[in-house]
């Protein structure tokens, strides 16, 4: 009742991104349902991936998107290696189906179906580089190695390269740098720890480098903080950056001052936005780098913690649709990357967002110790809690 009660005070114009559908009656009945409706969102979830793969690598990001493509089947791959099981068969053709989209002078998988090729390798949010932390999941999930290594990196294999790039970035606008920084981060760790890349210096110098770059609110943004967008901004810019010091086991100073921040984030419908709808990227944004900083903190048993990460995951499942996907963002058409193949229209499930979102709450049971972690100490997305 008492999330019922918080709603109730929003003004009409709180969800004015949606005229005409009062979507709080539904949250308020979705609330009142309660585990009814969400007890079997794993399976609903699996369900809805199985639906959307025809085969090995012919998955489609939604319903209505015209062709499958390499994102989907990574999201695809993802989803089975969560909530399902592969058969020593269809391991062996994920392979086959990832390596032969790699290149060999780089070691980045690409697609010709994505328009705009300098897009697609010239950007952090969506892109190849991107991808790279996706795959070595799916690679490390199945135990096994990509066909060649990320010689795409080597750029930055002298710590003093790496530091010049980190001080080239824009730390006011972290969410956009730090995609940057986990994308290399990550896919450092990996190639570190399982194709033997002589990258350990070059991680350390990255490391080192953002531990002082730490501000007095726990997090990575430069400047004072003079408005909630402000804020948004840097917990997102730390979702980035947080896991490539948590996979290490690197302590973060001013955690508690972090976790501080991020619940002045949360909104009256326990998701991470100042827009009341907000989005699968948001809430993991938000939830994420709430629960790693409240570990770090010993916050974990902190009724304001608890109560706003068991407010996020009502939220997130509130995002479920009958079809058992996700959807990325209430009533709206949503584009990965600006491609019409990753395109699902207002309303739709799809796969990135059934993926992440599947993510946010997986994350979440471990935190409440509700169940075995599905998380498999990896660098990237699906980092666990606890290690074991």
């Amino acid at each position: 009742m008492v999330i019922i009660n918080e709603l109730r005070k929003c003004a009409s114009g709180a969800y004015h991104f949606i005229k005409g559908k009062n979507i709080e009656k539904k949250y308020i009945h979705f609330i009142k349902e309660g585990t009814r409706n969400t007890a079997n969102y794993s399976a609903r979830a699996l369900s809805y991936c199985n639906n959307m793969c025809n085969d090995v690598g012919r998955v489609k990001f939604s319903l209505t998107s015209s062709l499958p493509s390499l994102y989907s089947g990574a999201y695809g791959c993802l989803l089975k290696l969560l909530y399902g099981r592969i058969t020593e068969s269809e391991r062996t053709r994920w392979k086959e189906y990832f390596d032969a989209h790699q290149r060999s002078e780089d070691g980045l998988f690409y697609d010709v179906q994505y328009n705009s090729d300098s897009f697609f390798y010239g950007t952090d949010g969506w892109g190849a580089r991107h991808l790279v932390p996706h795959l070595t999941i799916a690679f490390d999930k199945m135990g096994l190695l990509p066909k060649y290594e990320f010689s795409y990196l080597d750029k930055y294999k002298n710590p003093d390269d790496m530091i010049r790039w980190l001080d080239s970035l824009d730390y006011r606008k972290i969410w956009g740098s730090s995609n940057a920084i986990m994308n290399y981060g990550v896919a450092m760790q990996y190639a570190r720890d399982r194709m033997n890349g002589d990258y350990s210096l070059s991680i350390e110098a990255m490391e080192d480098y953002l531990i002082k770059k730490i501000n007095h609110h726990g997090m990575w943004f430069e400047g004072e903080i003079t408005s909630p967008e402000e804020r948004n901004e840097m917990i997102r810019g730390a979702y980035h950056i947080l896991p490539i010091l948590y996979y290490d086991g690197i302590e973060v100073p001013n955690s508690e001052k972090a976790v501080d921040e991020i619940l002045k984030s949360q909104n009256r419908w326990g998701g991470f936005d100042v827009r009341i709808a907000s989005s699968a990227c948001e809430d993991i944004d938000g939830v994420d780098p709430l629960i790693r900083f409240s570990v770090m903190a010993n916050r974990t048993n902190d009724e304001k913690v608890m109560k706003a990460v068991n407010r996020a995951r009502t939220w997130i499942l509130f995002n479920q649709n009958e079809d058992g996907g996700f959807v990325f963002e209430k009533a709206k058409r949503f584009s990965y990357g600006g491609q019409s193949i990753l395109s699902s229209v207002a309303g739709e499930s799809n796969m990135f967002a059934t993926w992440f979102r599947c993510v946010s709450l997986e994350l979440i049971n471990e935190f409440f110790d509700e169940k075995k972690s599905l998380f498999i100490n990896t660098p990237g997305y699906e980092l666990p809690l606890r290690k074991g």
